[in-house]
């Protein structure tokens, strides 16, 4: 296995541990500083409404791959370093705006898009890509892991520690793209009607995609990493140690199903491993507030873990191969914004079903989730790998 994979993917670790730290974490230092369920709820939406903002203007600036990403990383870490030295509500806000971070603890950042066209330049040969996928997959959710185990073993409130660290790390990101070297962005060829035909057809399929995936996303945005801290701390007010504890069993499974999900992908197609894997959590998901119990929302959060992110290799496979070299960027940009931009509401619907019904933060993710693979299979059940 090359290593220049490997580096990629363990930017995307260094960039999911900042976040994943930053999603839990932010509802326990916001609450700190006297905000509400409301207003907390208020900002994460804000920070994915921005986000998906910075994702379509990236996209839009004409730079070669390495040279955005430096950019990307640079501005992620100078954001940080302005959080650890002011350490408040405005400073938080002020890093959210300048770093383009999400609190829905996934990583929908423009590198993402860059660093998936990389790898997927490496080889063409599937049962490949679909492996350095998974890794690539992997090595984020473990990196989840080990930050909400830093969560677990800190003292309770060491929100400076937490900055300082989540800085350091940021660092790590700026000298991978400094000594890796990176594909040229591609050109596509000389107007003729044939390529022209080929052109509206990838747009078509962008389109229908995106749609379809902000649907998942909308779902996504009522149950993301921030929601679901201040979920536990609302119904069973759990400390930061606490949800620290329940994300690292929640990454350590997630880390090992993408893995597996290679392997079923490679049995019964990327599709019905998407579809099959996802539906299964959903109905998972649905029932972790249903007997309002500690212990079995954990459970059923665990066993909604096991199949929730198997569908995440499958896709990023499932895309890189679909859409020509040409278009890949493109796509993938398109997906991250639609993604991303369909998260946005979710935070808002979930501040209010945390005042009035807090279950429903959870049924109604799931039910939207649901929705969603049963779209997705009707449409693109007869494609084959």
């Amino acid at each position: 296995m090359r290593k220049e994979p490997l580096l990629i993917s363990l930017s995307q670790s260094s960039r999911t541990f900042i976040l994943s730290t930053i999603a839990v974490s932010s509802p326990y230092f916001l609450s700190s500083k006297g905000l509400d369920p409301i207003q907390i709820s208020i900002i994460v939406l804000f920070s994915l409404a921005l986000s998906t903002f910075f994702l379509y203007l990236y996209t839009i600036i004409n730079m070669g791959i390495k040279q955005k990403l430096l950019l990307l990383s640079i501005l992620l870490s100078t954001a940080l370093f302005i959080l650890l030295y002011f350490q408040s509500v405005f400073a938080f806000i002020a890093s959210i705006i300048i770093g383009g971070i999400s609190l829905g603890g996934r990583d929908f950042a423009t590198n993402q898009s860059l660093e998936k066209y990389t790898i997927s330049t490496y080889t063409e040969v599937q049962k490949e890509k679909n492996f350095l996928f998974s890794i690539y997959n992997f090595l984020s959710y473990g990196s989840g892991a080990v930050a909400s185990a830093f969560l677990f073993l800190i003292p309770p409130d060491s929100f400076l520690l937490i900055f300082e660290v989540i800085f350091l790390i940021s660092l790590i990101q700026i000298i991978i793209y400094l000594i890796l070297e990176f594909p040229e962005m591609p050109v596509k060829e000389g107007k003729n009607e044939k390529n022209d035909d080929i052109n509206v057809k990838a747009k078509k399929e962008i389109f229908t995609l995106s749609a379809i995936f902000s649907l998942d996303a909308l779902g996504g945005g009522l149950v993301n990493s921030s929601i679901i801290s201040l979920w536990f701390d609302v119904v069973y007010h759990t400390t930061l140690s606490q949800t620290g504890f329940i994300f690292i069993i929640v990454n350590i499974i997630t880390a090992f199903s993408v893995i597996i999900s290679s392997f079923i992908s490679g049995s019964i197609g990327l599709v019905k491993t998407m579809v099959y894997t996802h539906l299964i959590s959903n109905v998972f998901l649905f029932m972790v507030p249903v007997f309002h119990l500690l212990p079995l929302s954990e459970i059923f959060l665990f066993l909604r873990q096991s199949t929730s992110q198997m569908d995440v290799p499958a896709r990023d496979s499932f895309i890189n191969s679909y859409f020509t070299r040409e278009d890949r960027i493109r796509a993938n940009s398109s997906f991250l914004a639609a993604r991303n931009g369909g998260q946005i509401p979710g935070p808002g619907l979930a501040g209010l079903f945390l005042e009035v019904f807090p279950a429903g933060v959870f049924m109604a993710g799931a039910a939207i989730k649901i929705s969603y693979d049963i779209l997705f299979f009707i449409k693109y059940r007869h494609y084959r790998t």
